[in-house]
């Protein structure tokens, strides 16, 4: 049986033209777990590596909980890198309900990467298994039987559960199918000298809580001896990946060189600490200033990647510009006024469309009025200009404008 390889997405042409105009060799910004040369680009887990390595080499089953995007297949990737040679491993990716598939898969690897212990008409297993001639607990035996004659332990890592869909017309969420799959495969994670360490939905995580509580209620997540929550990165983190990526793909000089520090302030505000999302909205805004023929990627080139979804006009383009500058902002602030060249109603309503966008946030009412700022929270303020007159630029026409960039460029 030859051993199916991933699919390796290239980029599109307009991804390949972008890049390159920035001077960048290739497209940094690819999700880590596809591409295994990108993990040296991988920073602060340091401490949970640790953690997950020490339950792994315990041969207790482990549980991955996070939401999509937050480095849960990158860390399997990692810790399968830590494998030692006293044990034997494979990998899965299983994003469907079916306990079938998910045996099939397993047994289908157990045959590409492992031994074959002596004894077992595996030739003939694997006929019957790529004809679909084997049912759930046919494979489930000789699953059992493989891994009982290997002279070592066998680690399992099992990516994409994730993906698992709820079933609105039987009134299931995800986590209930997930759960459902789970109890099926109850026999199979209860097998001795077998770990499995499995990424699941964030919700996972305060469920085995609530197991593990004097009076819960016994289902199968009490097979998984460890819980982990892969936690969203800092804003500091994630500024430390991009850099750690535009200097593996090329790029010569810092980061302001590549990305306006607006942009930078917005794109860290709108992913929330998910490093897949931060990364996407990056490579969005390369690809639009590309289109623009910038000379880096700029404010408007992200806000123009961001609004192909949302559709929002050019006033709450400037709003979100002066929250990315400024930092936090209310309705009756007069240099938001100024700016906007709108009054406090003009301006409370565009903030509320932002924050019913998920752009921006209340984050203090202080004598009833309302403060927004980008969501996330605790992100780094850009000072303002210093100088009033830096403040004010003029366009072709004589107009006068108020401009928070302090450049003093002329619009």
């Amino acid at each position: 049986m030859k051993k199916k390889s991933k699919l390796k997405r290239s980029p599109s042409p307009l991804a390949t033209a972008a890049y390159r105009r920035f001077g960048l060799n290739f497209d940094p910004f690819s999700t880590l777990s596809l591409q295994t040369h990108n993990l040296d680009c991988f920073i602060g887990r340091e401490e949970l590596l640790d953690r997950l390595t020490s339950s792994m080499l315990s041969l207790s089953n482990t549980g991955l909980a996070g939401e999509p995007g937050i480095g849960k297949s990158s860390l399997l990737q990692l810790l399968r890198s830590r494998v030692p040679v006293e044990f034997h491993s494979v990998s899965i990716g299983v994003p469907m309900d079916d306990a079938s598939y998910f045996l099939g898969e397993l047994l289908r690897e157990m045959l590409v990467s492992l031994p074959r212990p002596k004894g077992l008409a595996l030739g003939m297993v694997e006929s019957r298994l790529d004809k679909g001639e084997m049912n759930k607990n046919a494979i489930f035996l000789v699953v059992k039987t493989f891994a009982a004659r290997l002279k070592k332990p066998l680690l399992v890592f099992v990516d994409d559960l994730e993906k698992i869909k709820g079933d609105w017309n039987q009134h299931l969420t995800r986590s209930d199918r997930t759960l459902q799959l789970l109890e099926e495969l109850k026999p199979l994670l209860e097998l001795p000298r077998i770990c499995f360490l499995i990424s699941l939905q964030d919700e996972f995580y305060s469920k085995v809580a609530e197991v593990v509580k004097d009076g819960g209620d016994p289902t199968v997540l009490g097979l998984f001896r460890h819980m982990a929550r892969v936690e969203p990165f800092t804003s500091a983190q994630l500024r430390q990946v991009l850099q750690l990526r535009l200097e593996k793909a090329g790029f010569k000089g810092v980061l302001e060189d590549f990305l306006e520090p607006e942009a930078l302030t917005l794109a860290l505000a709108l992913s929330n600490g998910n490093p897949r999302r931060f990364l996407y909205l990056v490579s969005e805004a390369m690809v639009c200033g590309n289109r623009r023929k910038g000379e880096r990627v700029e404010y408007q080139d992200l806000f123009e990647a961001v609004n192909e979804y949302l559709k929002l006009d050019l006033v709450c383009k400037k709003l979100l510009y002066f929250l990315a500058k400024a930092g936090r902002a209310t309705a009756s602030n007069s240099d938001l006024q100024a700016f906007m060249g709108l009054d406090t109603i003009s301006i409370a309503r565009r903030l509320e469309i932002l924050t019913k966008n998920h752009l921006a946030e209340i984050v203090e009412v202080a004598d009833g009025t309302k403060i927004y700022a980008l969501p996330g929270g605790n992100l780094p303020v850009l000072s303002l200009a210093s100088n009033d007159e830096n403040r004010f630029t003029r366009t072709s026409d004589g107009e006068k404008r108020y401009d928070l960039s302090g450049r003093n460029e002329k619009a």
